[in-house]
């Protein structure tokens, strides 16, 4: 059986979230050119109120707008601004922003629910230094040398692996890494490294280095894959594409 997140993002929206993608794509459109834009007026109409913060509950629209640097902080800002629609992570909660610095949902106007509109911000992390990727939300995801890996959330702050062989890169991985053993620290610049190994193969997958800039990988790299075997322990690190 498919993991939810497997499943085509149009499948994923209307059969876990009960929206339909092109309401979903047009107010994720709206909300990063109004928070793009510095429209606080615009920005507030989209949540839903009240709206519970760190701080206290967002009563309005005009509670939020006096308020405004203090709930779209920078960070939240930030995870709107690069968040593309095609990335976006999905559960029954709705639809989630980032890793979760801002969540959007719909409502039902009759029961039982088959389709939720009148989308609005349900959730605000205003500071998610803490905040964990939720379990299955894809963190890498790239073809290398005949093969798809994809690195995902578990939930607890690690991470799975799942592999798919050339031709075969749909359907459920045919070949699956429970959690990256053991946690690599990131690097200065946030780049990311995972090991995942079974005893006779370890995945070394890393996101792109922090002086790629300097020699930029090839056209449509995200990463970088390095495949060590018990006949080839040292393994060739290779860059890892879209």
């Amino acid at each position: 059986m498919l993991a939810a997140q497997d499943e085509p993002l149009e499948l994923r929206l209307e059969h876990v979230a009960g929206v339909k993608a092109d309401v979903a794509e047009a107010f994720l459109t709206a909300l990063r050119r109004a928070v793009g834009e510095n429209d606080h007026h615009g920005a507030c109409e989209m949540l839903a109120y009240p709206l519970r913060q760190g701080d206290g509950v967002v009563s309005n629209a005009s509670d939020c707008e006096a308020r405004y640097d203090a709930i779209f902080t920078i960070p939240v800002r930030r995870a709107i601004g690069k968040q593309q629609f095609e990335d976006v992570f999905v559960n029954q909660s709705g639809v989630m922003v980032g890793i979760g610095e801002l969540w959007f949902a719909g409502r039902c106007s009759t029961a039982p629910c088959q389709e939720r509109r009148d989308l609005h911000v349900v959730v605000i992390n205003s500071e998610p230094e803490h905040l964990l990727p939720p379990k299955g939300k894809v963190l890498l995801a790239c073809v290398v040398s005949g093969q798809r890996i994809r690195v995902s959330a578990d939930g607890a702050g690690g991470a799975s692996l799942g592999v798919w062989y050339s031709p075969r890169f749909t359907g459920a991985p045919e070949r699956e890494f429970a959690r990256a053993e053991p946690p690599v620290p990131p690097s200065e610049c946030g780049s990311r490294t995972w090991m995942f190994t079974d005893g006779t193969r370890t995945y070394t997958v890393s996101e792109l280095p922090c002086d790629a800039y300097l020699a930029p990988p090839p056209m449509g790299s995200v990463g970088r894959v390095t495949l060590s075997t018990v006949a080839n322990p040292d393994g060739v690190p290779l860059w890892c594409r879209e």
